[in-house]
């Protein structure tokens, strides 16, 4: 019986083992896939692209902010999703260079935003917005141009361009109709 016990404890040890190395690898393999995309990525401008943000969205008001949240990430350098809990402004996710990931930590950054009308879009400091949000990596070097969007009562998209402002204000008034049709109820 003991020999059996042994036999059966070098088998799932080796098992695990096994399990260990393939999840090691598949994060790796994650890791150079996301490190790819940041080093080539740009954001895009085409317009039939910005017109599907907000096609084939969920009725759920929830699923469709997420949705369309990960769906700005193709046309901004880097966004972050805020929620509004009694007024307080937490954030929730973020994308930098087309890389979404959730916000985990417990004490998650909270903000103030002004009293705004739904989607229309407001224009802030870059830096002081990522230092009060402490999410500085988004914009290393403070290049953006930072962007705040009221979707809804309940999410808020905050957004940052490196577009000239040339080209920034057509790009954002073309999301922002998308916007309106993705949320308009």
């Amino acid at each position: 019986m003991d020999k059996l016990s042994q036999t059966l404890v070098s088998k799932i040890t080796k098992l695990q083992r096994r399990f260990e190395s393939f999840l090691d690898n598949d994060f790796e393999n994650k890791v150079e896939e996301t490190e790819h995309i940041q080093a080539s990525f740009e954001p895009s401008r085409d317009t039939a692209l910005i017109r599907g943000l907000s096609q084939g969205l969920p009725e759920d008001h929830i699923d469709r902010a997420i949705v369309v949240f990960s769906r700005l990430a193709m046309f901004f350098d880097a966004g972050i999703l805020l929620e509004n809990n009694d007024g307080q402004w937490k954030a929730q996710a973020s994308f930098h260079k087309g890389v979404t990931r959730l916000l985990k930590n417990n004490a998650k950054s909270i903000v103030k935003i002004p009293t705004m009308t739904l989607l229309s879009v407001l224009k802030t400091d870059s830096k002081a917005m990522l230092q009060k949000l402490q999410l500085q990596d988004l914009d290393p070097e403070n290049k953006t141009t930072c962007l705040l969007i009221k979707a809804s009562p309940d999410f808020a998209f905050i957004l940052f361009s490196s577009m000239a402002d040339l080209w920034l204000k057509e790009h954002i008034e073309n999301v922002r109709r998308a916007l309106i049709n993705g949320f308009a109820d």
